[in-house]
Formats: C-alpha cells, sequence, structure tokens
C-alpha cells in the first residue's frame, strides 16, 4: 500500500512555525523590545529644554546647549527621550544629527511646544 498524502500535522507545524516568525518581526518592527525610557529622563529633557530657552533667549548658541541636551535628553544606552532614535554623541543632539524629532534636538534648539 502506497501513501500519497503528507500527514496534516506536518502542514500545521510548517504554519505554527512561519507564524511565530512573523510575530517575532512584527514584535521587533514596532519596537516592543526596546528598553522603555523613565518619565524621569522626559521630564528631565523637558526641563533643560525650558533651560536652554532661556539661554537662547539671552544669546547663547545652540552650541552651549547640547553636551547639557545631550546628558538629559537621553539613558545610559543613548536612547532618546522622545523618538526611537539613538543619540550617540554631542553632535547627533544637534539640529540634524539625530533628526528634529527627537528630545534631544528640540533641546538644543529651546523648542518646548510639540511634546
Amino acid at each position: 500500500m502506497m501513501r500519497k498524502a503528507q500527514g496534516a500535522l506536518e502542514y500545521l507545524i510548517i504554519i505554527a512555525a512561519v507564524l511565530a516568525i512573523a510575530a517575532i518581526v512584527v514584535l521587533f518592527l514596532t519596537g516592543a523590545f526596546k528598553s522603555p525610557l523613565s518619565s524621569a529622563t522626559y521630564s528631565a529633557c523637558k526641563q533643560q529644554t525650558s533651560a536652554c530657552a532661556m539661554k537662547l533667549s539671552t544669546g547663547a548658541t545652540q552650541a552651549n546647549c547640547q553636551a547639557d541636551c545631550m546628558t538629559a535628553c537621553t539613558n545610559t544606552k543613548g536612547n532618546d527621550a522622545v523618538a526611537t532614535a539613538i543619540v550617540v554623541n554631542v553632535a547627533n543632539c544637534a539640529v540634524g544629527g539625530a533628526g528634529t524629532a527627537t528630545g534631544c534636538s528640540k533641546c538644543t534648539t529651546g523648542v518646548t511646544t510639540g511634546w
């Protein structure tokens, strides 16, 4: 007697493996495995942004704010307080470095709105 068809169990195992891989990919793409930033980091970034806005209004340049903003707006891994960007160094904190949507770059320019 010859068996021509594969058993349904093999197909179910293949489908389960494909779904598991797809689920893992979706979780990585949505940032589910990213370490969350504390609200303290977010608050510190907003406070530093206000301080930078004051400095800029008195004639300071954005370069005067970059180091302070990088310290206040990133965690120890370099994750930005607002965006998913990673701020590697002070130059990335500048406008256009890590992008204008990051807390670090908003802080550097003194932008206190749109958070």
